[in-house]
């Protein structure tokens, strides 16, 4: 019910584009899923403007001109902050009266900075944003909202500091997505399970985003909201964690909420990464029987040196017996690795690549490592003297799937950087797309009835790069690829 009382009743969320660049899958937006479900809880009136679908300019203002929103607010990443950035300002000019708001990955990380960069942003939301922007939209004091980046009247940026995270999960309402149009996007559902990771490697900034601190929502909670779109048909359900397993007792008991309630058929997948020590064997073969098909390690390297210099609290062996347990139960497995670690040799390189050809995976993917600021490798890149750009320029662009270093160390130059992308991604590639195209036949086959030669050379053609990296977003190509996964 709407409450009049509100200092802002109708919100207006984008969902920025990324032109020009490597993002062509366009799912829900978990995040801002759960934002859109907190303002309809509390009263609060919000539609969505999802402009990762060829939305232009236009077409957002005159979105904006109808609905006359009271505040608009904006979830941005750090990559293309400077695209997001030119659209508020065009909307800043149109609309001046309607304030900004701005969260999300990017606000985390460099905080008041962002104010200071783009100023058309009036707030800005620094980690979990349900809370904060409900207070801003009831119109609590600003300097008594906690996690909030406000411009003062004397010009000045204020933050006033962090607030606490929110520790009991299962009382946020999950995402029913209403505001969203469906329609748009694959019938795959993300799910939140967990925030925070208690980690510390050297690389990573999502401490920064959504604390070390770990929490979780449990197996009856997640299990609702799996229930909750089963009975509207979807099967297919991805958990975005950064730590799904950690707790590995949650996971065998929400694999037995999920058969309690019957709930079968079900396609669900962890691509965003598992870590190797937080598994076993006995915990993935439970999570096969329930309908988990495809598993994502994050490897980062291929001996213990080099994991030992990012911090990573993994060994090898460790690493080894988990994709190993994995493929045996006939998951589909992807690997994460990086390049160009500090103190990481050709020879090191050489050495992930080894242990990535050396099991039936799906998929494996070398990632172009970046130095986000207030990290530690970072601060290491910094002191050394290791920048070949500075992070005003190249976080805008820089991207862990493209070819262009962002440091080079005295193990490897940028030269040699860019060479190590292209060998590793190259020797791997041919083996991942045999396995895959196996896979994939075999779906064609059990799904469609379409065998033989046919069959060969549809899953050939589905394991392409321009399918993959191209035409996933035209709504047939999403259209076959739901009938494959069903």
């Amino acid at each position: 019910m709407k409450n009049t009382n509100n200092k802002y009743n109708r919100v207006l969320l984008i969902i920025p584009g990324y032109p020009e660049s490597h993002y062509f899958s366009r799912p829900l937006q978990a995040g801002l899923g759960y934002i859109s479900e907190a303002l309809l809880k509390a009263g609060i009136s919000n539609i969505i403007a999802d402009m990762r679908f060829n939305y232009s300019r236009r077409q957002l203002l005159n979105k904006i001109a109808s609905y006359a929103p009271d505040l608009i607010g904006v979830s941005m990443m750090t990559f293309k902050y400077s695209h997001s950035y030119f659209i508020l300002e065009e909307i800043k000019r149109c609309f001046p009266n309607i304030p900004i708001v701005a969260g999300g990955p990017h606000l985390s990380t460099m905080r008041e900075e962002v104010l200071k960069q783009c100023s058309a942003i009036d707030y800005g939301i620094v980690l979990e944003g349900e809370q904060t922007i409900i207070e801003l939209c009831q119109g609590k004091n600003l300097e008594d909202i906690k996690g909030l980046i406000y411009r003062c009247q004397d010009g000045k940026i204020a933050y006033t500091g962090d607030r606490q995270f929110i520790k009991t999960l299962d009382d946020l309402p999950f995402p029913t997505y209403r505001q969203f149009s469906l329609n748009l996007y694959e019938r795959f559902i993300p799910i939140i399970s967990s925030r925070g990771c208690p980690y510390s490697c050297i690389y990573c900034p999502v401490h920064l985003a959504i604390g070390r601190r770990y929490r979780y929502r449990s197996p009856e909670n997640i299990a609702l909201e799996i229930e909750f779109w089963y009975r509207k048909g979807f099967r297919r359900f991805g958990f975005a964690d950064d730590n799904f397993t950690l707790l590995p007792e949650r996971v065998y008991q929400l694999c037995d909420e999920i058969e309690k309630r019957r709930l079968t058929g079900l396609n669900l997948s962890c691509s965003n990464g598992i870590r190797a020590d937080r598994v076993s064997k006995d915990l993935l073969k439970r999570m096969k029987q329930v309908g988990f098909r495809e598993l994502a390690f994050g490897v980062e390297a291929g001996n213990d040196k080099v994991l030992k210099r990012l911090n990573k609290s993994e060994s090898i062996a460790t690493i080894k017996k988990s994709i190993g347990d994995a493929c045996d139960l006939g998951y589909e497995v992807t690997l994460f690795f990086l390049l160009g670690s500090p103190g990481e040799t050709w020879s090191d390189i050489q050495d992930s690549i080894s242990l990535a050809t050396s099991f039936p995976v799906v998929d494996v993917k070398f990632y172009n490592l970046i130095p986000f600021p207030n990290t530690e490798l970072y601060r290491w890149v910094k002191a050394n003297n290791l920048l070949l750009r500075e992070a005003t320029e190249y976080l805008n662009d820089a991207s862990h799937f493209v070819n262009q270093p962002i440091f080079q160390t005295a193990e490897l130059s940028y030269r040699q950087r860019r060479a190590a992308w292209l060998y590793a991604n190259k020797a791997v590639k041919r083996h991942c797309r045999q396995n895959k195209a196996r896979s994939v036949q075999k779906k064609i086959e059990d799904s469609l009835g379409i065998k033989g030669h046919l069959g060969a050379g549809l899953a050939k053609l589905w394991c392409t790069d321009v399918v993959q990296n191209h035409l996933l977003s035209l709504k047939m190509v999403r259209r076959f690829k739901e009938r494959l996964t069903a």
